[in-house]
């Protein structure tokens, strides 16, 4: 036996790549389903991170901030955000005046953003803290409670902000209290 040489047979190689290609053929599946649910937990946390960013910006100013979709003449979400402190208090972005906080880039494709009572002027929907933290509209009055809709097809978060101001991200799939009409 000293003459053999060691290593796998032609057999051997040809039946574990058959194995392999078993194995990657029923876990594709599965990771393709959770990568989509990973980026819509990370779209709708980060929604609710520009939130919380724009409130802490609200009540640390005192002046009323508020989030938009951006481009603003565009009116969808899924394509960015921007955060501003509304400076002159028109209640519109004005580049020179008010001061930017934060904006985000364009959700993934396959991300739909729906919300619900979310107000809206005459150029985009808007959601507008006031200096002490507090969900406000655009004629002065305190808004109610809003929620808005991440979905990617099979799967749904919901961002939720009552008129506090506090917000929370939840799955309607996982929790029974997360629906488009609860308040925090």
């Amino acid at each position: 036996m000293a003459g053999q040489a060691a290593g796998f047979t032609l057999v051997e190689l040809l039946m574990t790549f058959v194995v392999l290609a078993v194995m990657l053929t029923l876990a594709a599946p599965s990771f393709i389903s959770f990568q989509r649910n990973a980026e819509l937990t990370s779209a709708a946390n980060s929604f609710a991170a520009a939130l919380s960013a724009a409130r802490a910006e609200a009540m640390k100013r005192q002046l009323n901030v508020m989030i938009r979709p951006y481009p603003i003449a565009n009116n969808d979400w899924r394509q960015g955000s921007i955060t501003y402190a509304d400076v002159n208090w028109d209640f519109a972005y004005t580049g020179g005046t008010d001061v930017q906080v934060s904006q985000q880039g364009a959700m993934s494709g396959s991300i739909d953003v729906s919300s619900d009572g979310t107000p809206s002027d005459s150029t985009s929907h808007y959601l507008m803290f006031s200096g002490a933290g507090f969900l406000r509209n655009a004629d002065g009055t305190f808004g109610t409670s809003r929620s808005i809709a991440l979905t990617n097809g099979s799967e749904t978060r919901f961002v939720i902000v009552n008129p506090a101001g506090r917000m929370r991200v939840c799955n309607p799939a996982r929790e029974s209290s997360c629906s488009a009409a609860d308040s925090i």
